[in-house]
């Protein structure tokens, strides 16, 4: 999806598990499709920047666009107690991510409301989505 593109997901009613594979450096429309649903089945949420992304996440996201996903975010986890995991690949020479991850999603992090966890790189996986 590009910025300018919304994914609505209020017809999913079912939906259980739900996870955002970002490629570009844009969170904004994250926090619009969360917006959007209204199932009450939803368990986890869980937000994977690609490599290269998520280095340029930060710089390249517009400050409103991260408040708005990080109070998406808490407002998830006080009305349906769902906890978010960010996932991500380490790059080379790559160590503090959770510096990175607090930047982003600054609220989330210091109330201890969001888990880090590691995962293979796409490539790795042999699977590269595009």
């Amino acid at each position: 999806m590009d910025a300018g593109t919304s994914l609505d997901l209020s017809k999913a009613t079912k939906l259980r598990v739900l996870e955002f594979r970002c490629r570009i450096p844009n969170v904004g429309w994250i926090a619009a499709a969360l917006g959007t649903i209204k199932s009450g089945t939803l368990q986890q949420i869980t937000i994977c920047p690609y490599p290269a992304t998520f280095r340029d996440l930060i710089v390249a996201t517009d400050h409103q666009e991260c408040q708005d996903l990080d109070r998406t975010l808490i407002q998830f986890w006080i009305s349906h107690s769902i906890r978010p995991r960010f996932a991500y690949a380490l790059e080379d020479g790559e160590k503090d991510v959770m510096d990175r991850v607090s930047r982003l999603l600054p609220d989330l992090t210091r109330r201890g409301l969001v888990d880090v966890v590691e995962q293979p790189s796409p490539v790795i996986r042999g699977i590269m989505r595009r």
